[in-house]
């Protein structure tokens, strides 16, 4: 296993889309953790299932040792080839079930499906933990990257791959946007905005060059578009984002922006931000800066250099590609020095 995975407790595993490889990176994952480590396991979504769903191509499925320490959903546990030893079922319902805390009492193939949201997830992983487990990992789903939110678990690594697209260019550019945005620096007033009492209902504080500050109630990002017209004024130094960063909010920012005036925006991490690279660019460009409150720990970059339908991209120009854009290592997930 990677030094630098095996240095955290726990690890999501997040893929930007199906067939990048992230069940492969898992399996190599799992299977090269040491034995006396107890494993806590568990997922964003399903996963484990023999064929995709999507593309009705063959999926490896993940592979668990005894002893390790699931959660998951009822169907799925029934689905699972191993001996199990149920330790609790818990209130979370998903649509195959409750999610259930089981052991494994023998080697087998798994079937995984946890919850669906952060806060349920934060709660799943802390039981884990209860359990003893030595080294826990959070399994992704498609375009779903909460689950390696800081306030979840202690690190994360990112799997890409041709299925991005059919040239080295589109995959590197998609995936260094991904890496940046999970990356962005810490905001000098971090501390203090974890210490503003909020209410559920305020999605926005709007922070004056005096530090004067309003706070803006709404129900959802676009409600903040919305709103947050008649408070962007010369005065205007800081926003701070609870919630979703979107491109109709970003958009927003850009066409009322004063000129020559730069404005911090704060978002929670990296996971909430949802805007593409042309976005981003326009925004660095009229001194829009990102920062976040917390900070990603994005320890590895795992690469697919093929595809279903047929891609496939030169295996050395793709990782020299995506190491230099993204200064993390990248590593070959059918690669011979990481799965031997």
């Amino acid at each position: 296993m990677s030094k630098v995975i095996s240095n955290s407790r726990s690890t999501a595993i997040i893929g930007m889309d199906k067939n990048v490889g992230k069940t492969t990176v898992l399996n190599y994952i799992l299977s090269k953790t040491k034995g006396s480590d107890v494993l806590g396991l568990t997922s964003i979504g399903r996963d484990g299932e023999s064929v995709d769903r999507v593309t009705h191509t063959p999926k490896p499925k993940i592979y668990v040792k005894k002893d390790t320490i699931l959660a998951t959903a009822k169907i799925c546990m029934f689905q699972s080839d191993i001996t199990k030893e149920i330790l609790e079922s818990t209130g979370i319902n998903t649509p195959m079930g409750n999610i259930v805390f089981i052991r494994s009492k023998s080697d087998g193939y798994i079937d995984l499906a946890g919850p669906s949201t952060t806060s349920q997830m934060k709660e799943i992983v802390s039981k884990l933990k209860e359990y003893k487990a030595d080294q826990i990992y959070v399994d992704g789903a498609i375009s779903r990257m909460t689950q390696c939110s800081p306030a979840i678990v202690d690190s994360a690594v990112l799997c890409t791959g041709a299925v991005l697209g059919n040239n080295i260019k589109t995959v590197v550019e998609k995936t260094a946007h991904v890496v940046k945005m999970l990356s962005l620096p810490r905001h000098e007033l971090s501390d203090d905005l974890g210490k503003l009492e909020l209410l559920p209902s305020h999605r926005a504080v709007i922070i004056a060059n005096d530090q004067s500050k309003v706070f803006l109630e709404a129900q959802t990002s676009t409600e903040v578009a919305e709103k947050i017209d008649s408070f962007l004024d010369d005065k205007v130094e800081t926003i701070y984002i609870k919630g979703v960063l979107s491109e109709d909010l970003s958009k927003k920012l850009l066409s009322k922006k004063h000129k020559n005036k730069a404005i911090d925006v704060v978002v929670e991490d990296g996971t909430k931000i949802f805007i593409g690279v042309d976005v981003y660019n326009q925004m660095k460009r009229h001194s829009i800066n990102i920062y976040v409150q917390y900070h990603i720990n994005l320890k590895e970059l795992y690469y697919n250099p093929t595809s279903p339908t047929g891609a496939s991209l030169d295996d050395e120009d793709l990782r020299k590609a995506l190491q230099e854009s993204t200064g993390l290592n990248a590593i070959n997930v059918f690669g011979r020095d990481s799965y031997v």
